[in-house]
């Protein structure tokens, strides 16, 4: 009804589109709905409104082909569905991401939290923030009662790499290539997200991978960033355009990417995402490594996040 008020009270004609977004109704229940929808509209609006689904962040029209196709609108649309995707996702916390909010705050060399402490700042419930510290106790990366500050004394550099390993595949990526050739060197692109980030409100878009790594260890042994990584904490993903026009995303894995967006909930303290830093975080980096399969520069990096954060290497 909202979308049927907007189109008539624009000043020319124009259409709408209504997109559910990861609905638990089937396509038929919708279509059906709309139909019933359309049976109480008035005659000359009910053909101006198009009806479609978005599931993980593809879309299947329900009513047709929508009639406006330009590339700016999609790259808008698809950017929307994939911030609606991602919010809907997002809340709710799993044992991953309570594990990965751990260990970044232990690689800051901040001060641990407490079991309730640690439930406030991730949102989990007791049950998913208690099996979290089983699995973490498991391992011998925790040690010691639930009643006092968690510990992570056993966090050694392999193990640090089997919860980066865990932490990648928790997250979702999306791909982009250059048909052209012509994209900017992932460090030239680095450099043009801080500039655009000084203009925009694009602060949940962090510097990870090679050259996130590069940043935390200068000395890291890696001669070029074959790709610029990304963290993407809120899901929008309408920065990239900006970032270069050329860009488009792929899903075929034999195709090589200039640009990955790792779309994920943002396991940094607080004290850290509150801040404008640009740089993801150290498990992110990490992550991307083991992710590239860069598994000599993984274990070095690895050696150093435990040895600067005081922990055993």
């Amino acid at each position: 009804m909202a979308l049927a008020y907007a189109v008539t009270s624009t000043s020319r004609p124009s259409t709408g589109l209504c997109v559910i977004a990861d609905s638990r109704l089937s396509d038929g229940r919708l279509r059906a709905e709309w139909e019933r929808f359309r049976g109480i509209v008035r005659s000359d609006i009910g053909p101006r409104l198009y009806l479609a689904a978005a599931k993980n962040g593809e879309l299947m029209y329900l009513e047709g082909a929508h009639p406006v196709t330009s590339d700016a609108f999609m790259r808008a649309l698809l950017a929307a569905v994939h911030a609606e995707s991602f919010a809907a996702g997002g809340k709710r916390v799993t044992r991953q991401q309570v594990k990965a909010a751990l260990v970044e705050r232990a690689l800051w060399g901040l001060p641990p939290l407490t079991l309730a402490d640690l439930r406030r700042q991730t949102g989990a419930s007791y049950q998913t923030a208690d099996a979290a510290l089983v699995e973490l106790q498991m391992t011998d990366v925790v040690s010691g009662m639930r009643d006092g500050p968690i510990l992570l004394n056993g966090l050694r550099p392999h193990l640090l790499r089997k919860l980066a390993d865990e932490h990648a595949s928790a997250r979702r990526s999306v791909r982009f290539v250059d048909p052209t050739g012509d994209a900017r060197a992932p460090g030239a692109m680095a450099e043009r997200l801080l500039s655009l980030r000084r203009r925009h409100d694009w602060h949940k878009v962090a510097v990870a991978g090679v050259l996130g790594a590069w940043r935390y260890f200068p000395d890291i042994n890696i001669t070029a960033a074959p790709r610029l990584d990304l963290s993407v904490y809120d899901g929008d993903q309408s920065f990239v355009a900006r970032l270069d026009a050329g860009l488009v995303s792929t899903d075929d894995p034999s195709r090589k990417p200039v640009l990955v967006l790792h779309m994920q909930r943002d396991c940094r303290p607080p004290e850290v995402a509150a801040r404008p830093y640009t740089t993801a975080a150290r498990l992110d980096c990490l992550a991307d490594l083991e992710e590239l399969g860069l598994q000599a520069d993984a274990r070095e990096f690895a050696h150093a996040l435990c040895r600067l954060a005081g922990l055993a290497a």
